[in-house]
C-alpha cells in the first residue's frame, strides 16, 4: 500500500469517525406514551366488575354491549359445555379481546342473571359467558355500536339470549 494511501486511509478514520453520540434515555411513562395505547385483552383488578349493556343494532337488533357501548362477540369454534375459548394466544386476543370480570362480578340489569357467568381461562383470568358462551370485544369497531366484526372468521355479535344477534 502506497505511502498516500495509509495516509488518506488515517486522515478518513480520524474524519469520518465520530464521538460516540451521548445516549439519551426516557422515562418510562415518556416510552409508554409515544408507544401509544397497546391493543389486548384489558387488565382486570380484584373488584373489577363487568357492565354489559342490551343497545338496538340497526342491522342485527338487540345486541349485548359492554360498558362502553361496543358489542359483544361469540365464538362458534369456543366451548360452551363446560365454557372455554379458542382464543388465547396474543395474535388472537390482540384482535378478540376477552371480556374479563374478577370474581364473577356483573353489572347486567337488562340481561337474564342465570345466563350470566365466568370461566377461568389458561391465563388465570376470568372470561364472561352469556349463555355459555365466552364474548369478546372486536378491535375494529372502531366506534360505540359498530357490528364489524359480525360473520368474521365463525364470530357473530351475541343476542341478549345468549344465540346469535340475527334480524
Amino acid at each position: 500500500m502506497s505511502r498516500f494511501a495509509v495516509f488518506a486511509l488515517v486522515l478518513c478514520l480520524g474524519a469520518c469517525s465520530s464521538p460516540p453520540a451521548e445516549e439519551e434515555t426516557a422515562s418510562p411513562q415518556e416510552l409508554e406514551a409515544a408507544a401509544g395505547p397497546v391493543a389486548g385483552p384489558p387488565q382486570v383488578l380484584p373488584n373489577d366488575i363487568a357492565t354489559l349493556r342490551i343497545e338496538q343494532s340497526a342491522a342485527l337488533g338487540p345486541v349485548v354491549a359492554d360498558g362502553d357501548h361496543y358489542t359483544l362477540y361469540f365464538d362458534e369454534k369456543d366451548g360452551t359445555s363446560p365454557p372455554s375459548s379458542v382464543c388465547v394466544e396474543a395474535d388472537c386476543t390482540l384482535v378478540w379481546s376477552p371480556l374479563l370480570a374478577a370474581g364473577g362480578k356483573f353489572d347486567a340489569p337488562d340481561i337474564d342473571p342465570a345466563l350470566l357467568k365466568t370461566f377461568m381461562r389458561p391465563d388465570g383470568l376470568e372470561q364472561v359467558t352469556i349463555g355459555g358462551r365466552p364474548v369478546y370485544r372486536y378491535v375494529d369497531d372502531e366506534n360505540p355500536g359498530d357490528t364489524t366484526g359480525q360473520g368474521v372468521d365463525g364470530r357473530f355479535a351475541i343476542a341478549p339470549n345468549g344465540s346469535k344477534a340475527a334480524r
